[in-house]
């Protein structure tokens, strides 16, 4: 008797994350929340998380394709990853994720904010992610190009350290600036822990 096929729309999945950063698949973005997914466990069948490797690197192209991702499942979770370095768009960026139901782990000025943070806490202002990156090597606390590959296994033992710190720096912003001021303007800033706690939590399912 042959199998019946499922129907166009449906899966077995309860949940599926997509993770959209920008650069092609060898920067260290990309790596690290590879690294990072395959270290979880989750339960069966019935959760994906999948990083998407795109050549795109500018935030609003990011949300297009994570709007792409979300086109056959509008439940689905999308995470755009990108950082303030560089690009200026970031308020109809911000407007078309929230309008489209997508999410931004954002980092200012750059992902090495993110790194710095699993070994202290600053709310020192960095002008570029070069001057993170110097930083980070010249205090010794890991050695780093934008094109590691081995980023998390190097840091994930500090990892609840970089969750609290992230935690502290959006109260020290929030404390320090207007209600409502978008988080585009602060420097220094990430909310990658909460992308971080996400994927985490899926784990339960």
């Amino acid at each position: 008797m042959p199998k019946k096929r499922k129907k166009p729309g449906t899966r077995r999945l309860e949940k599926r994350l997509f993770i959209i950063c920008e650069g092609m698949k060898d920067k260290s973005e990309s790596a690290y929340f590879k690294s990072f997914i395959k270290s979880c466990k989750f339960k069966g069948d019935k959760v994906e998380v999948k990083v998407i490797d795109t050549n795109k690197n500018t935030g609003k192209e990011l949300v297009k394709e994570a709007k792409n991702c979300k086109k056959e499942f509008p439940d689905d979770i999308a995470w755009v990853v990108y950082d303030k370095d560089g690009y200026t768009k970031h308020p109809e960026t911000f407007d078309m994720a929230r309008n489209n139901n997508i999410k931004i782990a954002f980092s200012s000025i750059s992902f090495e904010y993110w790194i710095l943070i699993h070994y202290e806490y600053t709310s020192r202002p960095f002008e570029k992610s070069e001057n993170i990156i110097s930083y980070l090597n010249s205090n010794k606390y890991i050695s780093y190009t934008k094109a590691s590959t081995d980023i998390y296994m190097k840091t994930k033992s500090l990892m609840n350290t970089a969750l609290a710190n992230a935690k502290n720096i959006k109260d020290y912003q929030a404390k320090g600036n207007s209600v409502g001021t978008p988080v585009y303007n602060f420097n220094p800033y990430t909310n990658i822990d909460e992308l971080i706690e996400e994927i985490i939590e899926l784990q339960n399912i």
